[in-house]
């Protein structure tokens, strides 16, 4: 199993509720019709620490492919034309320019 990490943040003049509403309620449902690949699919959403900075990003992302194959079948499938209407969603509140990613190797011990 693979799995990928994104630091998202939304657009300027967006509400952190309004950002996790969306999220949840629209964008998340469509990535689930449309990313047929991920094996798993989770939000995490920042909560803001008394004291501390606003962070850089508002959502930690992540998604589980079963092999690097459906991870590149996936960025091959975002690059297309049937993908305008989660690529034109995605880029309705979230700022694409502050989007960081990455490839990870999950390790997790059981308790």
């Amino acid at each position: 199993m693979i799995k990928t990490i994104s630091f998202l943040k939304r657009k300027p003049g967006i509400s952190r509720e309004e950002f996790m509403r969306h999220y949840e309620e629209v964008h998340a449902p469509l990535g689930m019709k449309y990313l047929t690949g991920l094996k798993g699919y989770a939000r995490n959403y920042v909560l803001p620490t008394p004291g501390q900075p606003e962070p850089d990003f508002d959502c930690i992302s992540e998604f589980w492919y079963e092999d690097t194959t459906a991870i590149e079948q996936v960025l091959d499938f975002l690059q297309t034309d049937e993908a305008k209407v989660l690529n034109d969603d995605h880029d309705s509140f979230m700022d694409s320019s502050r989007i960081v990613y990455f490839r990870v190797d999950e390790r997790v011990s059981e308790l």
